[in-house]
């Protein structure tokens, strides 16, 4: 079962602020993730049966929407090294 809006996991992302990849399709990821490409981010979940949070992104240039789930046993790092915040 995945909580809506929220994750257990302390995160530097913000739901309807804009990221730009810095991974082509970083790690387990749904849908094509480009590096260089902007995203709007649009959910914060969690799947305890996944053992993931899950962050859902909209691609700015393709309305198309990724996610990229982060695993429990993943390193704190991995958010900065996927994605940088649009400032």
């Amino acid at each position: 079962m995945a909580m809506n809006g929220s994750t257990w996991r302390k995160h530097p992302f913000i739901i309807g602020n804009k990221y730009i990849a810095r991974k082509d399709n970083p790690d387990f990821s749904l849908g094509n993730i480009a590096s260089g490409q902007e995203y709007l981010l649009n959910y914060i979940g969690h799947s305890h049966y996944d053992g993931a949070s899950i962050f859902t992104f909209k691609c700015l240039s393709s309305d198309e929407s990724v996610s990229w789930w982060w695993f429990d046993n993943a390193p704190e790092a991995l958010c900065l090294d996927n994605f940088s915040l649009i400032t």
